[in-house]
């Protein structure tokens, strides 16, 4: 089932909690007219991947659509390259942003994640290590997520995660986060929620 939210400033969040396997989802792809002779070849993860994309941007869209991708390797919709579009997968979760105008980057990471409190210093920079205690498992996955979806929102890869994005000091919510961050000159307001065993974050950029 997918689930959609709205957000301020026209932002639509698509997400889909994903049980499917990859055969599967080729099936409901064929079904739904949507063209998979480019995935069979894929290793099974990127077929489905691939697959759960392109079914949720049908489902978004409300027919199918030919997704591609920039040089900096952004998708776009194929005759609408206005449209700003961010996705971000997980083993049991697909999740899809899409904005008419504005620039917008979109992570999602399991709940449970531990790993990112052994490597706190590769994505934290000092001052955010001041008010993120190094226990506070939920605050690293929601700092995570937020740096990746500013890094989606820029458009590029290279950005260093601990000295070109600066998150503000943020209290974890029970049901939603807001971070406020800086990366150069462009600053973005993030809201971060909670759905299906996830921490899902959108970042969308605050206009002066």
């Amino acid at each position: 089932m997918v689930e959609e939210i709205t957000y301020p400033g026209g932002t639509r969040v698509l997400v889909w909690r994903l049980d499917e396997e990859a055969p599967q989802l080729l099936l409901l792809c064929r079904q739904e007219g949507i063209p998979v002779e480019d995935l069979v070849e894929l290793p099974v993860k990127r077929q489905r991947e691939k697959a759960a994309e392109r079914l949720l941007m049908c489902h978004a869209m409300g027919h199918p659509v030919t997704l591609s991708h920039t040089h900096q390797g952004a998708p776009v919709v194929d005759g609408l390259e206005g449209l700003n579009i961010s996705i971000t997968h997980t083993m049991h979760l697909v999740a899809l942003a899409l904005n008419d105008s504005a620039v917008i980057g979109l992570d999602a990471e399991l709940a449970d994640r531990q790993q990112v409190l052994r490597v706190r210093d590769k994505f934290l920079n000092a001052g955010e290590q001041q008010f993120i205690s190094p226990d506070n498992q939920q605050a690293h996955i929601i700092a995570w997520t937020a740096k990746e979806a500013v890094i989606k929102a820029e458009r590029n890869s290279a950005i260093d995660w601990t000295g070109g994005i600066c998150l503000e000091p943020f209290t974890v919510g029970d049901d939603e986060t807001v971070i406020l961050a800086s990366c150069g000159d462009r600053r973005y307001r993030l809201t971060c929620r909670t759905m299906a065993g996830h921490f899902i974050t959108v970042a969308m950029p605050l206009i002066r």
